[in-house]
């Protein structure tokens, strides 16, 4: 069919960028056709196939991929595969011929070292003549465990407070810095969606909102680099912002700035969710106090001292996207009901040994 260039219309809008419609419907009714030659195209191969496999749980280590609704008769499938955090690099090409269980192939993690993750599938078939087609491509998840770290203050303990709530800084600098040096990806809420498509996922918080936590802040940003991008979240306590001894409004700005820290909510008050009157409030007022600072969306909630109930969860979910608590261990994705609001820490106190820590954090 053949194409015509409209080229009245087309100077026109070079010389005024655009035109309203009434001039548009003008320009086209005395616009003078061209006639363009047609173009041949190349034929672009089709895909075809769906890749499917056995149910995967949080503990499987392997399943069975099937390539069903082929159009062609083939031979052999040929299935590429690498962990996406890993890069192509990391390919390895496997093979079916099992023409009767739609090419049924056997997979297990242990050829990438048992490493968990997202994995990339691409395809191949082969004909009788020993050609080739492309098929489809798809990506399987063996989801990894995400240690959750769970600080507050980050600074030496001068008498005043709960002693097990203050990290020295010294201290948690060497955290971080084992962090870096065995390669850690540091993620916060709003990078949820990466989990699995990195090295070991781990999210660093901090309760309360304490002017401390400056500390941490000027750590993570020394210790980034190329090959680094240090990340962390900050719970704040809205009703404490510019108060003695909290962050101020302008450090929590100059902070969310950085691409370093998230902030997240602690309530307005830090009181038990479970008993305030004005649980819409606590929850709701928080979010907007810190978002109108940070100019961001508030994606996730600390429960103050750790308590909440099924009607806290559900209230919680009209305004956050997770919840973090201060039950022990680490999260990993099952599909139960709730789970983003119900995701375990680990508590890191200034008497836990570098050993202890290093043992906290691996994968269970």
């Amino acid at each position: 069919m053949i194409k015509y260039a409209l080229v009245i219309l087309l100077a026109s809008m070079i010389t005024v960028g655009c035109s309203s419609p009434e001039q548009r419907l003008k320009q086209e009714d005395n616009a003078v056709a061209i006639p363009t030659p047609a173009v041949n195209q190349a034929s672009v191969p089709r895909s075809q196939g769906l890749i499917t496999w056995d149910p995967i749980t949080d503990k499987s280590k392997q399943t069975t991929l099937y390539l069903k609704d082929l159009q062609d008769n083939l031979t052999e499938v040929q299935y590429t595969i690498w962990r996406i955090a890993d890069g192509p690099q990391s390919a390895h090409i496997f093979s079916s011929k099992d023409t009767e269980k739609n090419f049924a192939l056997p997979f297990s993690i242990q050829a990438f070292n048992y490493k968990r993750g997202e994995y990339q599938i691409e395809t191949v078939g082969i004909k009788e003549d020993g050609s080739n087609i492309p098929l489809v491509s798809s990506t399987i998840t063996f989801e990894q465990t995400v240690p959750i770290l769970m600080y507050h203050g980050i600074d030496e303990y001068r008498g005043v407070g709960i002693k097990s709530l203050y990290v020295p800084p010294t201290q948690f600098e060497t955290h971080m810095q084992y962090l870096k040096d065995n390669s850690y990806t540091l993620l916060t809420f709003e990078r949820w969606n990466e989990r699995n498509r990195v090295n070991k996922p781990i999210f660093i918080t901090f309760d309360d909102g304490m002017k401390d936590n400056f500390n941490a802040y000027n750590v993570l940003k020394k210790l980034k680099d190329d090959s680094f991008q240090p990340a962390a979240t900050i719970y704040m306590i809205s009703a404490l912002i510019d108060m003695d001894g909290y962050l101020s409004a302008n450090d929590i700005k100059l902070m969310s700035d950085s691409g370093i820290i998230s902030m997240g909510s602690h309530s307005v008050t830090h009181d038990y969710l479970t008993k305030v009157p004005n649980l819409e409030q606590e929850l709701e007022d928080s979010s907007k106090k810190i978002s109108s600072i940070t100019g961001k969306p508030v994606v996730s909630l600390a429960y103050p001292i750790g308590v909440y109930n099924d009607k806290v969860i559900e209230h919680t979910k009209k305004y956050y996207d997770f919840a973090v608590t201060t039950n022990d261990g680490h999260f990993v994705k099952r599909g139960l009901p709730n789970e983003h609001y119900l995701m375990e820490r680990i508590y890191i106190t200034p008497t836990m040994s570098m050993n202890r820590f290093i043992d906290a954090i691996q994968e269970t």
